[in-house]
């Protein structure tokens, strides 16, 4: 899918102790971690070479200039707290012209379907449904090319975006109650 060479560049937004960004170093790839300083301050984060400090568009232009262009920008969990436009922002600027963009979120349909209101955290002020991504992602130019169910956290959503018509858009189903 997204043919990855050794050069390219994956960061992980929230990266905690680095152990996504584990797997794509073991691959060859660069990496960097984006986390704020209180969680990356741990053996495994420092190992998978982590940035401490808050994520903001300053820092995502920092970071380009300082490593280019992301081929692939990981964030799990980052929408349900902080101004999600300016994440985003900052996730546009860093993506190279084919990035893609990879989201983990709850989802607000499987929490709501199954009554899980016991994985509401104090500190996530939102829950999406699909729509409501792909919605935010447009607001800023990106368009959600595929996405799917995943079982953390009692169910969450994971996306994939792009820059609009950058990538063919698989007919996923949406559910956005």
């Amino acid at each position: 899918m997204l043919r990855l060479a050794p050069q390219d560049l994956i960061i992980d937004i929230g990266s905690n102790d680095g152990t996504l960004l584990s797997n794509f170093q073991a691959g060859g790839h660069r990496v960097l971690g984006i986390e704020r300083p209180k969680w990356a301050r741990s053996p495994a984060a420092a190992a998978s070479r982590t940035l401490q400090r808050y994520f903001t568009p300053a820092v995502a232009a920092e970071v380009k200039r300082e490593h280019g262009p992301a081929r692939v920008v990981t964030a799990a969990n980052c929408f349900a707290h902080g101004d999600v436009h300016a994440i985003v922002e900052g996730i546009l600027d860093l993506l190279a012209g084919d990035g893609v963009f990879i989201s983990e979120s709850h989802y607000l349909i499987g929490l709501l379907d199954t009554l899980q209101y016991d994985t509401v955290y104090h500190e996530h002020l939102r829950y999406y449904s699909l729509n409501s991504l792909a919605n935010l992602l447009q607001m800023h130019g990106l368009e959600v090319f595929h996405a799917r169910p995943i079982p953390s956290h009692g169910g969450s959503i994971r996306v994939y975006a792009a820059r609009r018509g950058a990538r063919p858009v698989n007919d996923t189903p949406r559910r956005s109650t």
